[in-house]
């Protein structure tokens, strides 16, 4: 039998996954399941979130999207428990480092983006990952999109 998260873990949860985002990757090794399922739209050719199973692939595209770019993420909804879902709204902002093999964008581009995420907790660590995001200023921002 799984418990649910209670308010107070819910918000240590979605703490602790702002963090991970912000690149603290040794959190990431407590708060992720070792099996994970990932919904999240492809990105580029080398940026398909929903190709990853396990925890150490999530980790090597959060420590890839840190590596390519200096992001600061903040909470702007939430988060918001229900059952075993913890969701929560985010913001990002940044400056893009170069070496997303396609991006067009020259280092020091500024970047930023906005989404949610849902979360299944299983055994409290996440186990399931939703991420929607306004993705397309930030791919023409990186020169990975180009109308027309």
């Amino acid at each position: 039998m799984t418990i649910d998260p209670t308010p107070a873990e819910a918000h240590r949860i979605w703490e602790k996954w702002i963090a991970l985002w912000n690149g603290d990757l040794l959190v990431g090794k407590e708060l992720l399941a070792e099996r994970i399922t990932v919904h999240s739209p492809k990105l580029s050719d080398s940026i398909d979130p929903s190709l990853i199973g396990d925890r150490d692939g999530a980790l090597a595209l959060i420590g890839g999207v840190q590596g390519i770019a200096d992001l600061t993420y903040t909470t702007e909804v939430g988060p918001v428990a229900e059952g075993a879902y913890v969701t929560g709204g985010w913001r990002f902002a940044g400056v893009y480092r170069g070496g997303l093999p396609e991006a067009t964008a020259a280092p020091g581009t500024p970047v930023a983006n906005r989404g949610i995420d849902i979360l299944r907790i299983h055994e409290g660590r996440v186990a399931e990952w939703w991420s929607a995001a306004e993705n397309l200023r930030l791919l023409a921002a990186l020169g990975l999109f180009r109308a027309g």
